[in-house]
């Protein structure tokens, strides 16, 4: 039997190298395959995209089934639904947001619901 005497040996850096943020057209993609994924869901009223945070935010009728429609996203994509109370100019509303990561993008849903 032959023994091999090794170096130390230090362990492996396995941290996954920081990658670049997306261009704008990836991001795009990312939606539209978001929205695919999530066709049998209620669609949201507005998508917004932003290339500097890396997110989308889809927003999603002030009502009722607005709240419904975040929960159902909520479960689909494995995340818990907040509320928290809101005031502007307008009145008074409860914020019902939820956030989630779709294949490492932010996604961030939400509605403002008047109370």
């Amino acid at each position: 039997m032959t023994s091999t005497n090794l170096p130390d040996q230090t362990t492996p850096d396995t941290t996954p190298a920081k990658l670049p943020p997306l261009p704008m057209a990836a991001l795009m993609i990312g939606v539209y395959n978001l929205l695919q994924d999530g066709a049998d869901l209620p669609q949201p009223c507005h998508v917004g995209v932003s290339e500097g945070s890396q997110q989308i935010d889809m927003q999603f009728p002030g009502t009722q089934p607005g709240k419904r429609a975040i929960t159902q996203w909520a479960r689909r994509f494995g995340s818990t639904v907040n509320t928290r109370p809101h005031h502007d100019g307008r009145g008074v509303f409860t914020r019902v947001t939820t956030k989630f990561s779709y294949y490492g993008l932010a996604v961030k849903t939400y509605a403002y619901i008047p109370a």
